[in-house]
């Protein structure tokens, strides 16, 4: 994408309503996302590479002008000359560097937690190459993102069970009343650390460069804990549904007859929820991949990644085709043995069924006495974040039962 010949306000523009697709994707697929996803990475480009020359240009012109520094002294027609105060960008940017400190505001880390993971996992931070296979897991790009700054809990309320059918009304007689029932689920913040380590060559760059690549990092270990968190509460909430699986020797198996059964279990006695996706470890991937027929000895499953986006993709068993999504942190069911008590394993269900409240901005700072002998700065962040299912059966969850 060129976007060379835009204003810096149509830039800006561009990226305020990408970001609020990205906040209510609605209905568009993970493609059409990660398409708007690297737009905005192109425009994000764009607008870093014109700050960055606009301050060369301006340094060169305070040089020549003998100007104070951190004022531009610039000429104007009539001869005389003006001062122009550097953009707040580079004012953030450059307290950044000398503090060592910054926050970065609820919304903002609300927008970039949903950004379809672009800023979160960047291929190569000044020389030093990230490990293939590093980036997190897309559930935080699926699930429901509220900004709840402020507040010291959020309580959400869901439907138990809605109003059953009236009984025959006999006249003269009162209408029987068949109401529903609801409840709710508090969710209260919890307080996270998180931990990332960069090169010191990046304090080399602009001031610019080194926060946008120290906050890069800084959020790519946010998103590893907030999965890590999401799929805490995901193991213990009461409102998610449990479909046994099967074994073979006392322990988990993948059949042929696995995901159908997941699907149909999903959703109530008249339906079939379509939209949800099968979060599951990748070993229980490679195990559905290896199910094979009997007869013909033809995979059972077709498995196809995404492949602008390899966490994801989706599964087909014939009719039946099944968003996917691996999530390291889950049990992988697939050779896992009973236990004592019930283990949890894959999930399947609306991911939005699922809420991550975020109470407090994103603190970072950096150190360079952790890692000095490696050259490495350390980066601590930390914020206040909570979160929980809350939509009744919004989730299934394949268990392998307890010993008896």
């Amino acid at each position: 994408m060129n976007f060379s010949t835009w204003t810096n306000e149509q830039l800006t523009a561009r990226v305020e309503e990408l970001r609020g697709i990205a906040e209510n994707p609605g209905e568009r697929t993970t493609e059409e996302l990660e398409t708007l996803a690297q737009e905005r990475a192109a425009i994000d480009a764009e607008l870093e590479k014109r700050r960055h020359n606009a301050a060369l240009e301006a340094l060169r012109r305070q040089q020549v002008a003998g100007g104070v520094p951190g004022v531009h002294t610039l000429e104007t027609m009539g001869g005389e000359q003006r001062q122009e105060s550097q953009s707040e960008a580079e004012q953030r940017a450059q307290e950044f560097v000398n503090t060592r400190r910054c926050a970065l505001p609820v919304e903002e880390t609300r927008a970039l937690l949903v950004s379809t993971g672009h800023i979160a996992t960047p291929t190569q931070v000044s020389g030093i190459n990230d490990q293939v296979g590093g980036s997190v897991s897309s559930i935080l790009d699926m699930i429901y993102i509220e900004n709840c700054e402020g507040m010291s809990a959020h309580r959400v309320a869901y439907v138990v069970s809605d109003p059953a059918a009236a009984d025959t009304q006999t006249e003269g007689s009162p209408v029987t009343q068949k109401e529903g029932s609801f409840d709710y689920v508090d969710i209260t913040p919890e307080s996270i650390g998180c931990y990332a380590q960069i090169s010191k060559q990046v304090k080399k760059q602009t001031p610019l460069v080194y926060q946008s690549k120290v906050t890069a990092m800084a959020l790519k270990s946010l998103r590893k804990k907030a999965v890590a968190k999401v799929v805490e509460k995901l193991q213990t909430s009461s409102l998610v549904d449990t479909l046994e699986a099967e074994l073979a020797s006392n322990k988990g198996a993948i059949t042929e007859k696995t995901l159908r059964k997941i699907v149909l279990a999903y959703g109530g006695e008249e339906d079939v929820v379509g939209g949800a996706v099968l979060f599951l470890n990748k070993k229980d991937l490679e195990a559905f991949g290896d199910v094979r027929g009997t007869n013909e000895k033809k995979a059972v499953y077709e498995i196809t990644p995404d492949g602008a986006n390899p966490n994801v993709g989706t599964i087909r068993d014939g009719g039946v085709t099944v968003r996917y999504c691996i999530v390291s942190n889950l049990t992988a069911c697939s050779g896992t043995a009973k236990a004592a008590t019930a283990k949890k394993t894959m999930f399947y269900g609306d991911p939005r069924c699922f809420e991550l409240d975020l109470f407090s901005n994103y603190e970072i700072q950096v150190s360079s006495d952790f890692a000095i002998t490696s050259l490495m700065d350390t980066i601590v962040g930390d914020a206040e974040l909570g979160g929980d299912v809350v939509v009744n059966h919004g989730f299934v969850a394949l268990t392998i039962p307890a010993t008896a």
